[in-house]
């Protein structure tokens, strides 16, 4: 009977000092490690019996569960793109760090013409706005910038989408 009674207690200690964090992305894939930050941009972790930190961005992240406190924290919305319509949807990030977790689609290219009525800074919104229109077309919702120029007369953006997992 003592036996039981200590062999209890220890899968009840088990249970309750056990509780892994898991991190929901929204590609459907759940991470279980331990959560050690959840930052401005990213989330960072180490898996179970590991001390490497790893990072996802906060765009990648559905939600995540703190397993020792049982609270549930919501990092960000996921953006469907359905049509070349949501093309305002798009965002463009500027940093790499951003698209951690995130899988990479074709790139991207936009510039405006040489001979147009725009100001710089309307040069520079439609070089922006056909950027977002052709991720809207092969459905990402991320544009990491790699290069934007402004000569005199034009405006040239380019660009690597990236969508969920």
């Amino acid at each position: 009977m003592k036996n039981i009674f200590i062999l209890g207690l220890g899968l009840m200690a088990s249970l309750a000092f056990g509780q892994v964090d898991k991190i929901y992305k929204h590609s459907g894939e759940i991470i279980e490690g331990q959560i050690k930050r959840v930052g401005e941009f990213t989330v960072e972790y180490t898996y179970d019996g590991e001390d490497a930190i790893q990072s996802l961005s906060k765009y990648s992240v559905n939600k995540v569960f703190y397993g020792k406190s049982t609270r549930i924290e919501d990092v960000s919305d996921k953006i469907e793109i359905t049509d070349d319509k949501d093309w305002g949807k798009v965002i463009i990030l500027e940093d790499k760090s951003l698209v951690a977790g995130l899988k990479k689609g074709d790139d991207l290219k936009s510039k405006t013409g040489m001979i147009n009525f725009r100001t710089g800074n309307g040069k520079d919104e439609r070089a922006e706005k056909v950027l977002k229109q052709q991720a809207a077309e092969v459905r990402c919702p991320f544009i990491l910038l790699l290069s934007d120029k402004m000569t005199g007369k034009s405006a040239k953006k380019t660009g690597s989408c990236y969508k969920y997992q």
